[in-house]
């Protein structure tokens, strides 16, 4: 199996390196295609990425799986998902994923997603526990393991009026990438948004509940400029106001009458809200480690 990792970056040498070695160093039976996609960067940033690239492609770097294949260029680009794309495009391996220049992966990532894809072939799409860390890399919240209803993710649900799909925490198949045809380029802020729509279109999202990746928040970042991204999630996907309304009501509802997210009510309330809603599954991980198919009690695992 052979992983393609993206990395978009501009002007980030503050943090790149931590990115950079949390990929490097991934332990497992299988191979690492690794990509950073520079817009121009005019700091450091392209002094550290040489350095790295010298040192895997002298073999002095530590190799912890099978291969690492490291490959970086540097030209203006049209924002972020532009140079996504194009990173993208120049890829061969059968699983997918991109990670920002000032998040990591965590060890242990690419071994239990290349454990959940041979295990079960039929899932093409997963996602893992993303936890947030601050500026200097101290962990400041916990993730939790989120279901994400297929439909749901279908109509935009997810990062509008429900809890995001952290993109750092995603991997997909090529197979799935193949038949979808993304197109993500034209976006500046709401690319993962419309990525994650048009997935769903043709599969769902399966969670797995082992944290794989952390997301740093810093000032900034593209993440933070919300009423832009807002901006461009109105031209992805239409609005659906009843079933919108539902949605906020389940959680404005939990929150007020401080239901705990695994609870017999939360799931009462979830359920006469939307009967025709099926129980959901995701993948645990049995005493032995092997990754297993589980029902859900609860939006939350």
């Amino acid at each position: 199996m052979k992983f393609s990792i993206i990395t978009p970056v501009y002007n980030g040498e503050k943090y790149i390196a931590k990115t950079i070695e949390s990929i490097l160093s991934q332990k497992g039976d299988f191979e690492i295609e690794y990509i950073i996609t520079d817009g121009a960067s005019t700091d450091k940033t392209i002094q550290i990425i040489k350095s790295y690239v010298n040192l895997v492609n002298k073999g002095r770097y530590p190799l912890h799986c099978k291969k690492i294949m490291i490959r970086w260029f540097s030209e203006k680009d049209n924002g972020m998902y532009d140079a996504i794309e194009k990173g993208f495009a120049h890829s061969t391996g059968e699983v997918m994923a991109y990670i920002n220049a000032d998040d990591i992966y965590l060890p242990q990532a690419f071994a239990t997603v290349a454990e959940i894809f041979v295990q079960y072939p039929d899932i093409e799409w997963v996602k893992g526990i993303n936890t947030t860390s601050n500026e200097t890399g101290e962990i400041i919240t916990q993730g939790s393991c989120f279901l994400y209803r297929q439909n749901w993710l279908q109509k935009g649900i997810y990062g509008r009026n429900a809890y995001f799909v952290q993109q750092d925490s995603v991997f997909w198949k090529r197979s799935l990438w193949d038949k979808t045809h993304p197109h993500i380029s034209s976006f500046r802020l709401a690319g993962d948004y419309a990525l994650w729509i048009t997935f769903a279109k043709h599969v769902p999202l399966w969670s797995f509940n082992k944290p794989v990746s952390i997301f740093r928040r810093h000032p900034g970042q593209l993440s933070s400029s919300m009423e832009a991204y807002r901006n461009e999630q109105e031209k992805i996907a239409p609005h659906n106001f009843l079933f919108e309304k539902r949605v906020v009501l389940f959680f404005s509802l939990r929150r007020f009458l401080k239901l705990a997210p695994k609870g017999t009510v939360t799931q009462a309330l979830f359920f006469i809200l939307f009967p025709s809603h099926k129980q959901q599954w995701y993948i645990d991980f049995a005493a032995n480690g092997n990754p297993i198919k589980k029902k859900a009690v609860s939006y939350l695992v």
